[in-house]
């Protein structure tokens, strides 16, 4: 080859290419170091190679002459300081992870976002430990996510904000370890859809500490399933291992409030055969529902979903015993049936709550006034289809205000007497 062809030619192409070669594998190299040890090892490793960068070429740069070798000795210099460094660290973490909070498997719960509203809506993790959140989107068209909160206010920043997704779609959050306690969360689209999860020592999985979730199995072959009905413990969370055996046929598992497919309970991801998937089923009030294929609709039945042993679930009706008075007022339409509740002064007595608003939360608060500002009773949120009953410490006597704290405009009066 010429010279003043190299010269004018090659050099000026192969020399920028090739040292932004080095430059990528350098940086790719480096990054897979700074990626497998932890954030303050990470962070201490990329210090050290930057100074060791600086003064090499300080040193260089103070002769007179740059050559080739110099430039060599450069790079040869900051790739062994990067990798004594980057060795240290991945010694250093190697020996403190033996046997340390870090092994084993990372705890994931999963969230459904459904009819504007979550499922379920209190979990428990393990203290101390990072875990992963799994959102289930499946309101098409409409984006949710998972804010957590250091306060019950859920004032200020999150310590924790998580992407928003649009429905229907998953996504996976890697949440850093918290500390014992009660962190509510919410979406920051709905601050109406909340929850509450509860870090607690040695503990970890989905449902809030309740019972443990059910576990059945369903079969699609030759497009049908192998039974027509599906029971659940009521709210509890369970799983559905699908087994789809129809080779090359896509099949799911959807479970909606009746067969008229408007409010939708669940709905699985759609699956080509033969192949098996896990559904993990949210909590269900107690109740009969109904269950397809969505692809092939002549494949449906039913979903019984019973209630616990105990009596005094969230799904009784009526006042509890002790002889407490009680009232009923149903929630439909996102509006109370009635705007007067009468109490009886002086002693304990019953509200009981019906939610016919399927996956919109609703509760009762009773305050002293209009102004909202000082609470007497405050009940739990219920996400309809469900009920609930209060139980009301005794009042003076007098005018109250009631309302729903999700949405004021649910309003009325409280009468004592």
């Amino acid at each position: 080859m010429k010279k003043q062809t190299r010269d004018r030619l090659v050099l000026p192409i192969l020399l920028p290419v090739g040292i932004l070669v080095v430059i990528v594998a350098a940086l790719y190299g480096f990054s897979r170091i700074l990626l497998s040890i932890s954030h303050n090892a990470a962070t201490a490793t990329a210090l050290v190679v930057a100074l060791a960068i600086v003064v090499v070429s300080a040193v260089v740069a103070a002769r007179r002459i740059v050559r080739p070798s110099s430039f060599a000795g450069l790079v040869g210099a900051v790739t062994g300081v990067a990798m004594i460094a980057g060795g240290i660290a991945l010694a250093t973490v190697g020996t403190e992870g033996e046997g340390g909070e870090g092994q084993g498997p990372a705890t994931n719960v999963t969230i459904v976002a459904v009819n504007i509203a979550f499922q379920p809506t209190e979990i428990e993790v393990p203290a101390g430990q990072p875990f992963t959140i799994t959102l289930d989107n499946q309101d098409a068209g409409i984006q949710h996510n998972v804010d957590i909160f250091d306060n019950p206010d859920l004032a200020g920043a999150p310590i924790f904000e998580g992407e928003l997704v649009t429905g229907p779609a998953q996504v996976t959050y890697e949440v850093p370890a918290l500390e014992a306690g009660t962190y509510p969360f919410r979406c920051v689209v709905h601050p109406n859809m909340v929850g509450t999860i509860r870090a607690v020592e040695g503990g970890g999985g989905p449902g809030g500490g309740g019972p443990s979730g059910s576990a059945i199995a369903v079969v699609a072959q030759d497009i049908a399933f192998d039974t027509d009905t599906l029971e659940l413990v009521a709210d509890t969370p369970a799983t559905i291992t699908f087994d789809n055996r129809d080779a090359g046929v896509q099949h799911n598992i959807a479970i909606y409030e009746d067969d008229s497919l408007e409010t939708v309970l669940f709905k699985g991801d759609l699956v080509t055969g033969a192949a098996t998937i896990e559904y993990q089923i949210p909590p269900l009030p107690p109740g009969e529902y109904y269950f397809r294929c969505d692809v092939h609709p002549s494949m449906q039945g039913t979903v019984i979903v019973r209630g616990g042993d105990g009596g005094g679930s969230p799904g009784a009706t009526g006042p509890p015993g002790g002889g407490a008075s009680g009232v009923t007022v149903t929630a439909k339409g996102v509006a109370f049936d009635t705007a007067d509740i009468t109490l009886p002064a002086g002693q304990e007595s019953a509200i009981t709550l019906v939610n016919e608003d399927a996956g919109v939360q609703h509760n009762i608060v009773i305050s002293t006034d209009a102004s909202m500002s000082d609470e007497l009773f405050n009940g739990e949120l219920i996400t309809g289809p469900a009920t609930v009953t209060y139980t009301i410490p005794p009042l003076e006597p007098g005018t109250y205000y009631f309302y729903c704290l999700v949405h004021p405009n649910m309003n009325g009066v409280v009468t004592v007497a």
